[in-house]
C-alpha cells in the first residue's frame, strides 16, 4: 500500500501524518506497527462509510492468505493507541457482521499547512520507496551525470542501510522467546508448594502482554515443576531462546526470590538478581522481574505494555494467594483438583470482589468441569456468569474474553463465541488455551482445514501439549482424513504413553475405518487409564454393536449406564450406542436428553462422520436446527 506523504489529518486529540507518524496533540508519538497504521489510514480515507472486513483484508493483504484475527489485532492496537475500548465508539465503531467505520470528525490539513517533516515512528516500516526507472540525465553534462549517479548511490545505500538495520532490529526482537519455569524452593524451603508455580504464572501473565515476546504459557511450564528438571533441556524441549529460573524461600512474613535469565544456546546468564521483601511486597518483585527480563532482551516496550507489566489485578494479598492456589489446583486436571480450584477462586473473589482474573479462572474451571464431572446445564451458566463478571471489571482482559468465548461455544452461541475468540486473540495472540478452544469452534462450524491449521499454530507455542496433540487427531477425524488422524493419534500415544486421550482419538479413527477390534482395544486402553471416561466406555459398546456383537454391546451399554454412580455420563454417549445398535427411536430419545443437558457433543452434529447416514432424517435435521448449527 502506498502512502501519500503530504496527506495530513487531525481528529479528536490526534494528528496523523500519513506515511510518517501518529501523534497526540501533545506531540507524543504513538507507536503502531505498519499494518495497524495502514488499517487506520484506510478507515480514515473511507470514513464516510462502513468498510467491510473482506475489503480491508484485500487492501491490507492483497496477495496473501491470512486469518481474520490479524485484522482484529490491528483494530485492537489502534484502539489501545487511542485509549479506546470496543464499547467507547469515539473513533472506531464495529458493525457486527459487516466491518468497521471511523466515526470521529476528521479535518484534512492542506499541504500549505504542513510543518517540517516529522521523523518516522512506525514499527516495521517498509523500506524507502526508491524509483526503479533509470534517471534521465542530459548527455552533454558528464559532471551532472556523475553527481546524479553518486547521489543515487548514496540514496540507495541509505535506503538499504535503513531497511537492513530496521529488519535486523525487528528480527532480533522477534527471535526472542522465553519460558518462565516454576520457581523452586530453596533448601529448607517453603511449605507453600503452590507459590513457585504461582509466581511463575504471574510473571508469565505479565510478559505475555509484550507482543514481540513469545512466552510459553503456564499450561506448558507446569510440566517442569520437578526440582530435578534440567532448565536448559526443558527450554530446548519448549523451543525457546531464553529461560527464566527462579528460587524462593518464605519465612514468616518475608520472602526471598533469586532469579536468573539464561540464554539457551550457550547457557550464558543474561541477568540475575535477588529480592528480599516482605510477603506483601511480592507484587513489586513480580513487577521488577518482568521489567528486567524485557530490558535484558533489549525489547522496546510501548507505553501500554509498560502499564500491563506493572498491573497487579488485585492489591489484596489474601485474594492473590487464593488465586495462586486455584491456578495450581486447576492445572492438576483431576476431579479433586478441579473442585479445589473452584473453591480457591471463590475465596479469592470473597477477599476481593473486584478481582477480574479470579473470575476468569473460575469461569475456566466451570467450563472444564462441564460435560466431564457435572452436567453442562449446571456448569455453563456459572462459567458464563463468572466470565461476564470478569469483563465487567476489566473488558480488556484477554483471559476473560477467552473464558467467555469457550463457555459460549459450549452453550451453542456460535456467533457470540466467535466474536469473543477474536477479541481474546487480538488482546493476547500468545494464549495457547484460546487458540486451542478456537480450533474447537472452527471444527464445529465445518471449517476443518482452518481448525487443523489453528491447532498447529497452538502446537508452535506448546509442542509438548498432550491435549493439543491428541485433539489434532480429532480434527483430522472430523475432516474424514483417516490416515492423518491415525498418524497423529499414534504419534501422541508414543509421545505420551500414560495419557488416555490419544487412545480415544485412535479408537475413533479405527471405528471410522471399520477396524472394530483395533477400536475396542484403544478405547479399552483409554478407559483403563481414565476410569471416568464415559466416552471410551461408549466407544467400546458402539464398536461391539457395529461389529455384530449385540449381546456384548448391550452388556457394555449397561456398564456405561452404571458409571453414573461415580461420574457424570453425557446422554449423547448413550445415544451413540443406540445408534450403533440400530435403535433410532432410542437414539433420538437420548439425543433429546442431550439437548436438555446442553451436551458438548451436539456441537459436532453437522461434522461428525458417525452421523453421515442420518443427515436426511427429518429428526436429525430438526435437532441440528434446535442446536443452532
Amino acid at each position: 500500500m502506498s502512502f501519500e506523504t503530504r496527506e495530513l489529518y487531525e481528529f479528536g486529540e490526534f494528528r496523523l501524518d500519513a506515511g510518517r507518524r501518529l501523534v497526540s496533540r501533545l506531540d507524543q508519538p504513538l507507536r503502531l506497527n505498519s499494518k495497524a497504521f495502514e488499517t487506520l489510514l484506510v478507515l480514515i480515507r473511507n470514513r464516510r462509510r462502513v468498510v467491510s472486513k473482506d475489503e480491508l483484508m484485500q487492501i491490507l493483504w492483497p496477495d496473501t492468505f491470512v486469518e481474520e484475527v490479524n485484522l482484529a489485532q490491528n483494530i485492537s492496537a489502534i484502539r489501545k493507541a487511542f485509549g479506546e475500548t470496543p464499547r467507547d465508539n469515539r473513533y472506531i465503531v464495529t458493525i457486527p457482521g459487516k466491518g468497521y467505520q471511523f466515526v470521529c470528525e476528521v479535518r484534512e490539513i492542506a499541504a500549505a499547512d504542513e510543518q517540517k517533516p516529522a521523523p518516522l515512528d512506525i514499527a516495521d516500516s517498509p523500506p524507502l520507496n526508491i524509483p526503479s526507472a533509470p534517471l534521465s540525465v542530459p548527455a552533454q553534462s558528464s559532471h551532472l551525470r556523475w553527481i546524479s549517479l553518486a547521489l543515487l548511490a548514496v540514496t540507495l545505500a541509505a535506503g538499504f542501510t535503513y531497511w537492513f538495520i530496521h529488519r535486523r532490529a525487528g528480527a532480533s526482537a522477534s527471535a526472542h522467546s522465553v519460558a518462565v519455569l516454576p520457581f523452586q524452593p530453596l533448601a529448607g524451603g517453603s511449605d507453600d508448594e503452590h507459590l513457585g508455580l504461582g509466581m511463575a504464572d504471574a510473571v508469565t501473565t505479565r510478559l505475555s502482554n509484550i507482543r514481540l515476546l513469545p512466552v510459553r504459557p503456564t499450561d506448558v511450564i507446569i510440566r517442569y515443576s520437578d526440582p530435578g528438571v534440567d532448565p536448559l533441556k526443558a527450554a530446548r524441549e519448549m523451543s525457546v531462546d531464553t529461560v527464566l529460573i527462579g528460587k524462593l524461600q518464605k519465612s514468616g512474613d518475608r520472602i526471598r526470590v533469586t532469579v536468573q535469565l539464561v540464554r539457551v544456546s550457550d547457557g550464558r546468564s543474561l541477568w540475575a538478581q535477588t529480592f528480599d521483601e516482605k510477603y506483601n511486597g511480592i507484587f513489586q518483585v513480580e513487577d521488577s522481574i518482568s521489567e528486567k527480563v524485557a530490558e535484558a532482551l533489549a525489547i522496546n516496550l510501548a507505553a501500554s505494555e509498560k502499564i500491563q507489566l506493572q498491573r497487579h489485578y488485585t492489591d489484596n494479598i489474601d485474594a492473590y494467594r487464593n488465586y495462586l492456589m486455584g491456578r495450581y489446583e486447576e492445572f492438576t486436571f483431576t476431579r479433586d483438583g478441579m473442585n479445589k480450584a473452584i473453591d480457591y477462586f471463590n475465596r479469592a473473589i470473597a477477599d476481593d470482589p473486584g478481582y477480574a482474573l479470579a473470575y476468569a479462572g473460575l469461569a475456566d474451571a466451570w467450563t472444564t468441569e462441564s460435560d466431564w464431572l457435572i452436567s453442562p446445564r449446571e456448569a455453563l451458566p456459572k462459567a458464563d456468569s463468572a466470565a461476564r463478571r470478569a469483563l465487567a471489571f476489566d473488558d480488556q482482559l484477554a483471559e476473560a474474553h477467552g473464558a467467555l468465548a469457550h463457555a459460549l461455544l459450549h452453550e451453542w452461541k456460535l456467533d457470540q463465541s466467535n466474536r469473543e475468540f477474536h477479541t481474546a486473540l487480538a488482546l493476547n495472540p500468545s494464549n495457547v488455551s484460546t487458540w486451542f478452544a478456537y480450533s474447537e469452534y472452527l471444527a464445529s462450524v465445518g471449517q476443518a482445514d482452518q481448525a487443523i491449521e489453528t491447532m498447529k499454530k497452538a502446537l508452535t507455542v506448546d509442542p509438548l501439549s498432550p491435549e493439543i496433540n491428541s485433539f489434532l487427531a480429532w480434527d483430522y477425524y472430523l475432516k474424514r482424513d483417516a490416515g492423518n488422524c491415525l498418524v497423529s493419534a499414534l504419534r501422541s500415544i508414543q509421545m505420551f504413553p500414560g495419557f488416555w486421550l490419544p487412545h480415544l482419538a485412535a479408537g475413533m479413527c479405527y471405528s471410522f475405518t471399520a477396524q472394530y477390534a483395533e477400536a475396542i482395544r484403544e478405547f479399552g486402553k483409554g478407559l483403563a487409564m481414565n476410569p471416568d471416561s464415559a466416552y471410551c466406555q461408549a466407544g467400546i459398546a458402539m464398536s461391539l454393536a457395529k461389529s455384530g456383537h449385540r449381546a456384548e454391546a448391550l452388556h457394555a451399554l449397561g456398564q456405561l449406564q452404571a458409571m453414573k454412580d461415580h461420574t457424570y455420563v453425557s446422554p449423547s454417549y448413550v445415544s451413540l450406542v443406540y445408534q450403533a445398535l440400530g435403535d433410532r427411536d432410542a437414539e433420538y430419545a437420548w439425543l433429546d436428553k442431550s439437548y436438555d443437558d446442553r451436551a458438548e457433543f451436539l456441537l459436532w452434529l453437522n461434522v461428525d462422520p458417525v452421523y453421515d447416514s442420518e443427515r436426511s432424517d427429518p429428526r436429525f435435521q430438526a435437532m441440528v436446527r434446535r442446536v443452532g448449527l
